[in-house]
């Protein structure tokens, strides 16, 4: 069984953090596989309980998933994890790297706790985060922690630009959303890398193979042709290999390996596997 818990952010983080969340599970003395799909928001991860490992099959990186930020990632990262599980988290806004300090976007990049703001950080708030029970009171602990990292940033470009990708599930052309926002392909182009580490059109494939994901994950295996051309693909084969570039496997395969994590990111619930299921 697992429990899992969205929390808003606190008003003055709105224009920073998506939302708080945590996870706990009782787990498997199996190692369980999950992939984690790009959804083009940067993120940070405490595990409070033994971290389990993660995996770039892209570049062969490996590392303990216990204290990081996050970048956007434009390909998918495997997660392994055995016996219980606990992780309280953050989903940051694409520019949220930025408005914390940090240049560059990271984008599929890892950065520890402790690197970015010294040795012992990850324990502090580890012992922070485990004082308070599972809820509420937690995503406020660790929202705490947060607050002093935030720098106001000129977001107003951006925000309405992710928006409208969004709003269309990545399916406008970037000249189009140039054009809906009333500035250049350039000038958007410019902006938006500078803010969020990827340019307009790297985010709308990302968003729009997310909505995809999620469609496989309402729908018979059946329907993916039916999928790719509502999510502007230009044919399934295209939809295949976004999906193979995005999560590392074929779709097929997606199905029958533990997607419990894609489906938390969704907001669904896996029933009768072990799964993950929504507690609030």
């Amino acid at each position: 069984m697992v429990a899992y818990l969205r929390v808003p952010p606190p008003d003055e983080q709105r224009d920073v953090v998506e939302h708080y969340w945590m996870v706990e599970s009782a787990g498997s003395s199996e190692v369980q596989r999950q992939i984690l799909i790009p959804n083009g928001r940067p993120a940070l991860a405490v595990a409070l309980a033994e971290p389990g490992r993660r995996h770039d099959p892209v570049s062969g990186a490996q590392w303990v998933n216990d204290a990081s930020l996050f970048g956007i990632m434009t390909r998918p990262h495997v997660l392994t994890q055995s016996g219980p599980s606990s992780y309280a988290g953050v989903e940051l806004k694409p520019w949220g790297v930025a408005a914390l300090g940090i240049s560059g976007g990271l984008v599929d990049g890892v950065l520890s706790l402790d690197d970015w703001l010294g040795q012992g950080t990850t324990d502090r708030l580890v012992r922070a985060l485990r004082r308070q029970e599972f809820g509420e009171a937690r995503a406020v602990e660790l929202a705490a922690f947060l607050q002093p990292q935030v720098r106001a940033l000129r977001t107003d470009l951006v925000n309405r630009a992710v928006g409208l990708v969004d709003e269309s599930r990545g399916g406008l052309p970037v000249a189009t959303l140039a054009a809906e926002l009333g500035t250049s392909y350039s000038t958007l182009h410019r902006v938006f890398s500078a803010m969020t580490g990827v340019g307009p059109k790297k985010f709308s494939e990302i968003v729009r193979f997310f909505h995809f994901v999620g469609g496989l994950l309402d729908g018979p295996s059946g329907a993916a042709a039916t999928l790719a051309a509502l999510h502007g693909y230009y044919d399934q084969a295209h939809a295949a290999r976004d999906f193979k570039r995005y999560t590392g496997v074929s779709a097929s395969s997606f199905r029958e390996v533990a997607n419990g994590i894609a489906a938390l990111m969704h907001e669904r619930s896996v029933q009768d596997t072990g799964g993950p299921t929504e507690t609030g």
